[in-house]
């Protein structure tokens, strides 16, 4: 069911990208404590150049003819959703709100990446160190659900099924939340039309 819902999700990124296969890469953030740049808002937008830098050295660790930073700026597209604050869900009852957000990150290069385990785990090692660094503790000792200075999740890459300890792909519990499905849509629905509300006469 998860697998199906995403699938449906990412027919609207290759579609909506001009491109015969997008390979999309879909990164979901949130935070609800202060870390050393400020505000959780604060800290979702300082990260954003950390997150591009990342995927840069990612990317090019992957295509090694790829070398200068042009020619990923040119082919590479990042849709960023807004920010929203959502309520917690689980862990302890008295934790603030979440800012939160997703990027998706597509274009010609994505789409001549091919999604593997191996890129995908090493990617999230990456992400992983921006958690780390702006105070993220993800030891076994740490309240499960609990308040965080950073989440950096990967939720999907193009169609890449991974059932890893470290990571599942994608997102196991991707339609069970509310923010993520929301900024994933909007991210998806960026510089387009939005769906309208339809008036009916009888109820559906």
């Amino acid at each position: 069911m998860n697998q199906l819902i995403f699938s449906s999700l990412a027919d609207q990124a290759i579609t909506s990208s001009e491109l015969p296969s997008s390979n999309t890469l879909a990164i979901a953030l949130g935070a609800n404590l202060p870390s050393k740049v400020g505000s959780p808002a604060s800290t979702l937008k300082a990260i954003r150049p950390e997150i591009k830098k990342t995927i840069h050295q990612w990317i090019q660790s992957l295509i090694q003819e790829i070398s200068d930073k042009k020619t990923l700026q040119e082919n590479l597209r990042w849709r960023w959703s807004p920010l929203f604050e959502t309520l917690p869900i689980g862990g302890p009852s008295n934790q603030p709100s979440y800012i939160n957000a997703v990027v998706l990150i597509d274009g010609p290069i994505m789409t001549s990446l091919v999604p593997s385990e191996s890129a995908a785990l090493n990617l999230l090692a990456k992400l992983l160190q921006i958690e780390q660094s702006y105070g993220r503790n993800r030891s076994s000792s740490s309240v499960p659900w609990g308040p965080r200075t950073l989440d950096i999740d990967l939720i999907a890459w193009g169609g890449l099924q991974v059932n890893h300890k470290k990571l599942i792909l994608p997102h196991p519990r991707l339609i069970e939340r509310s923010f993520v499905i929301t900024p994933l849509a909007a991210a998806l629905n960026l510089q387009e039309s939005e769906p309208q509300q339809v008036s009916l006469n009888t109820d559906w």
